[in-house]
């Protein structure tokens, strides 16, 4: 079964534009798939429909409560007893350099 040379010309030119179709559609699914990620709520689901659960914010600094004066009396004790502790471990090893602090 032998082609002659317009049928070969006719598949070759048949190939090329069932490629060129290929890519054209390619293009177009790939810049779908681009669109709907950059205009994503958080929490939504790829292809679509409502978030799933619930979609959390943080909150501003003036939001959060005071902590009691006891709770900071007693990081500023135990920052000061550790660098006590540090100060000396290094003069144990030769370093002053924490007793600058």
């Amino acid at each position: 079964m032998l082609f002659n040379f317009w049928q070969i010309i006719a598949l070759m030119l048949g190939l090329i534009l069932l490629g060129a179709v290929l890519a054209v559609v390619c293009i177009i699914v790939g810049g779908w798939i681009v669109f709907k990620a950059k205009s994503a709520v958080p929490g939504e689901r790829f292809l679509g429909g409502p978030p799933k659960g619930e979609v959390f914010a943080l909150t501003d600094a003036l939001d959060t409560p005071d902590f009691p004066d006891e709770n900071k009396k007693n990081v500023l004790e135990r920052s000061k007893k550790f660098i006590e502790t540090l100060g000396r471990r290094e003069m144990l090893n030769g370093k002053s350099q924490m007793s600058e602090l």
